[in-house]
C-alpha cells in the first residue's frame, strides 16, 4: 500500500522529474475518472428522458437534450475532478472557496467552448457527412445502442482534458499553495 500512496499522494523521496511524472500520471487517472462520471451521468440521462426537446435556432434544429445531458453530466464532474485534481494531482493546500470558484469559471470557458460549442458542430458535421442523426446506432453492446453522439462525445473528451489541465495549472491552482517536498527537504535538509 505505500507504494500506491506515495504515487497518489506524492512523496518527499520523488524527485523533481519523478513529481512531474507522477502528477502527469494522477492527472490522467483522475482525468479517466472524471470522465467516466461524467458518461455515466451522460448515459443515465440518456436512457431517462426520452423527449429530444428540438428547438430551432439560426435556421438550424438544435437538441436541447444533448445539453441537458452535457450541464448535468458537467456538474457531476467538474465536482469530481476539482477535489480529484487538488489532492492528488496540484495537492493544494490553498483557499478552497476561491479555487472552486476559479476552477468551476475555468470549466465554465471549456465547457461553453468545448463542451457545447465544439461538440454541436461535430455533430452538426457527423450529421453532413453521415447524412444520419446522430441518435443513429453505429453498433450495439448487448442491448445498449453506441451512437454517433456517442462517438462524438469520446472525441471531444480528448480536447476538453488538455483544455482543462492547462486552465488548472495557469488559473486554479497556484504554486505558492502546491505541496513542494522538493524545496521542503531543501530548506530543512536531508536530516531535518
Amino acid at each position: 500500500m505505500g507504494l500506491i500512496k506515495k504515487i497518489v499522494f506524492g512523496d518527499p523521496s520523488f524527485t523533481e522529474s519523478q513529481e512531474k511524472k507522477r502528477k502527469l500520471f494522477m492527472y490522467l487517472v483522475s482525468g479517466g475518472l472524471t470522465t467516466a462520471a461524467n458518461w455515466i451521468v451522460y448515459i443515465v440521462f440518456d436512457l431517462l428522458v426520452k423527449s429530444d426537446m428540438m428547438v430551432t435556432m439560426f435556421g438550424s434544429e438544435f437538441s436541447l437534450k444533448i445539453a441537458a445531458k452535457q450541464i448535468v453530466g458537467w456538474i457531476v464532474a467538474v465536482t469530481v475532478a476539482y477535489f480529484l485534481n487538488r489532492i492528488t494531482v496540484f495537492r493544494s493546500k490553498g483557499n478552497i472557496i476561491r479555487e472552486l470558484i476559479t476552477f468551476a469559471g475555468a470549466r465554465v470557458l471549456s465547457f461553453l467552448v468545448l463542451e457545447l460549442g465544439v461538440m454541436y458542430l461535430m455533430i452538426w458535421g457527423c450529421e453532413a457527412i453521415t447524412g444520419l442523426p446522430a441518435s443513429t446506432p453505429m453498433f450495439m453492446i448487448g442491448s445498449f445502442a453506441f451512437t454517433y453522439d456517442y462517438l462524438v462525445k469520446l472525441i471531444n473528451c480528448v480536447f476538453v482534458v488538455i483544455a482543462n489541465y492547462v486552465l488548472s495549472k495557469l488559473m486554479v491552482f497556484r504554486k505558492k499553495d502546491m505541496v513542494d517536498y522538493n524545496k521542503e527537504t531543501k530548506e530543512g535538509g536531508e536530516d531535518a
